[in-house]
């Protein structure tokens, strides 16, 4: 079970209650607070819950999910948030922040309704906080996971053995941990509350194998990731320029701000001969191509789609839907794109997946035919072809596929026919959960 703060508290109201434009309004002050309140927030974003109620979401590490924040129109204030796997620093800071929060919002925390199993909000004391993260961890390795602490369709292919936020570890490390769980702290990216050069580091290290691409931004999102870890490497390396940092992952990191800087410009850090200098001394051998490298995006992704379809596309696409729930990946020279339609027959019965394929053929334009799909009740079929794009020859494989009571459409673009094989194996990656 994960490590999770449960906390309730009261704004004094009277009689009075708030309306939820009033309780938006004073989540979007606390949304200002905590973006105010130093490096640990890196953003804030008020939504709307499936009840169409306000909530402030508070993102302080992107290994844990983010904080969530709720008023109600009693004047109620809920605060949950899962503190694994981030570690104890994140739970005694999170919880030092809510404390703070209430004090400066003039509210109080009903501590006979807040739950901590650390036991670190109610009582300040630490000395319990570290051996439940430890005891947590030994319990995730005793499982015999193939990742910890991964979200479970991160959809990774790294070729390693236990993949976790800070990089693979090797199953004599799992055992090592269930053995003597004390041997796990080094799992965890924010070990001590304190915002030192490790917690920079290692908040820099877990976005760069896991959240960057490996090539210069392609959207405004991208831009700002690595400008967060360029900032966070800086300011290790600042606080403690003896500390040990990925010096060639972070001359790759500052190569692809250049070459952005000379393009699409998604990113904002300057240029720091000074520091550029520094890292080029500091910086070792390039290691080999097949060498290991900190960078799950390195390798393809199997990213997860709708209605329990999935496609593998190489780590360092950038990835978005659109508010049709059409799916787009792609880089400078390749997209996939992907749609699913559920439908029913006339009569109100599920098509079969044959049925489904039948449906989709009908819009399947001239071209190459190329190897479809089977398997279990997956149907499909594709064609490849040049195409003309916006006044430019593109090459296209264009496929549809069929699963009972679904179609799925998927298209590959690539700006060369030398792609068309690259092209095959991206559709014929596609899978459905039931289908195949």
């Amino acid at each position: 079970m994960p490590i999770a703060l449960s906390l309730t508290g009261h704004l004094t109201l009277g009689d009075r209650r708030l309306s939820r434009s009033e309780a938006r309004d004073w989540l979007a002050r606390a949304a200002v607070w905590f973006e105010g309140v130093g490096d640990a927030v890196i953003d804030t974003r008020l939504m709307r819950d499936g009840e169409d109620r306000p909530v402030l979401l508070v993102d302080l590490h992107p290994v844990s999910p983010p904080v969530e924040l709720r008023l109600r129109g009693s004047g109620k204030i809920q605060a949950t948030a899962t503190t694994t796997p981030a570690g104890p620093g994140y739970h005694q800071h999170l919880c030092d922040l809510l404390h703070q929060l209430a004090s400066d919002f003039d509210f109080d925390w009903d501590l006979d309704h807040c739950s901590d199993p650390t036991d670190y909000f109610g009582s300040g004391s630490t000395s319990a906080v570290e051996q439940q993260f430890l005891r947590w961890i030994a319990g995730a390795c005793a499982r015999n996971p193939a990742s910890v602490g991964l979200p479970s369709g991160h959809g990774f292919t790294y070729p390693g053995e236990v993949l976790t936020p800070l990089g693979p570890r090797t199953r004599e490390w799992t055992a090592s941990v269930v053995e003597e769980p004390h041997r796990g702290g080094n799992y965890f990216a924010w070990w001590n509350p304190q915002l030192d050069a490790a917690f920079y580091r290692n908040r820099a290290l877990a976005r760069l194998w896991c959240e960057f691409p490996w090539r210069a931004p392609l959207t405004d999102a991208e831009g700002e990731v690595a400008d967060q870890i360029a900032n966070d490497l800086a300011t290790a390396f600042k606080l403690d320029p003896a500390t040990e940092l990925p010096w060639a992952e972070w001359l790759e990191l500052l190569e692809a701000i250049q070459a952005d800087a000379s393009g699409e410009q998604f990113c904002v850090t300057p240029a720091d001969t000074v520091l550029s200098i520094e890292l080029w001394k500091r910086a070792e051998p390039p290691p080999p191509v097949d060498g290991p490298r900190i960078g799950y995006r390195r390798f393809p992704v199997r990213i997860i789609l709708d209605g329990g379809w999935s496609v593998e596309v190489p780590g360092q696409f950038a990835r978005e839907w659109d508010a049709d729930r059409n799916w787009t990946g792609w880089d400078s020279t390749r997209t996939v794109w992907f749609r699913r339609v559920g439908f029913t027959k006339p009569n109100g019965s599920s098509p079969t997946a044959q049925e489904a394929l039948e449906v989709g053929l009908r819009s399947l334009p001239e071209g190459e035919p190329v190897p479809g799909l089977t398997g279990g009740d997956l149907r499909g079929a594709a064609v490849f072809g040049p195409v003309d794009e916006e006044g430019r020859t593109v090459w296209r494989l264009s496929g549809v596929a069929g699963v009972p009571g679904q179609l799925a459409v998927c298209n590959v673009y690539a700006e060369s026919a030398d792609d068309r094989e690259w092209a095959i194996r991206t559709w014929q990656s596609l899978r459905q959960s039931s289908g195949t």
